[in-house]
């Protein structure tokens, strides 16, 4: 009971805090770059495939849900590609080495906290698989339809004039869970075609993801009291 009440009272501070602060509301354009990786036990022990760094990208845009300038609630939808490059040991198999990318639309919900001109997020983000490809060849159908991740961000202000400002960040996310379906584990995924069977043991393939992140923003308004009425109305920027 005790350990319940160390955390609900301070969830309940933060709760009121927040209520009593203004509202105001903002959206942007964003995109990401930067390092993408699948990290595999089966893969990294083995001493056949040697890892290389790969890069992907995202593009998309975010609506900011704000209560005064400290603590916000940002909602992206971002549509991104990423890729996972290894190098396979000279003699090891006929395949050429082994390449696999994904395409995902994402959905992240974001607390983010402002400090001055520096700003922290945390949360988590929800993937739709698109398209998954083994050395060029798609094959879906062996990744699964949807996965979580955790994220944890940082950045800073770069620019800015009255309703608008950009800002740029780093991102990094960790795959909550498989991203390997049952029918991939035994076709020996994420490494078909250069591995045919299922990994004995198997174990999990979980995307990593740390990048760059800009952002361009636009103040849209707020609720505020009026002096006359004390109710609360929308004020446009």
């Amino acid at each position: 009971m005790n350990k319940k009440l160390l955390i609900f009272l301070p969830l309940l501070f933060i709760f009121s805090s927040i209520q009593s602060q203004e509202m105001w509301f903002d959206a942007g354009l964003k995109g990401s770059w930067g390092p993408t990786f699948l990290y595999n036990q089966n893969l990294v022990n083995n001493a056949n495939y040697s890892q290389q760094i790969s890069t992907g990208y995202g593009l998309g845009g975010k609506f900011g849900f704000n209560f005064g300038y400290v603590h916000g609630i940002s909602i992206d939808a971002m549509y991104a590609q990423n890729k996972q490059y290894y190098r396979l040991k000279d003699g090891f198999s006929t395949e050429p080495d082994l390449t696999v990318d994904w395409k995902t639309i994402d959905i992240y919900v974001l607390y983010k906290m402002y400090r001055a001109i520096n700003y922290l997020e945390i949360g988590p983000k929800f993937s739709l698989m698109q398209v998954a490809r083994n050395n060029n060849v798609e094959s879906t159908p062996n990744y699964v339809e949807n996965f979580p991740s955790a994220v944890l961000g940082f950045g800073w202000y770069i620019m800015g004039r009255d309703a608008f400002n950009v800002i740029g960040g780093i991102r990094i996310e960790y795959g909550l869970s498989d991203l390997i379906s049952p029918a991939g584990k035994e076709a020996g995924y994420p490494a078909y075609p250069v591995q045919t069977e299922a990994f004995n043991p198997y174990y999990a393939t979980n995307p990593v993801i740390a990048q760059l992140v800009f952002e361009v923003n636009w103040g849209i308004g707020y609720f505020a009291k009026t002096a006359c009425s004390g109710r609360r109305h929308f004020f446009k920027f």
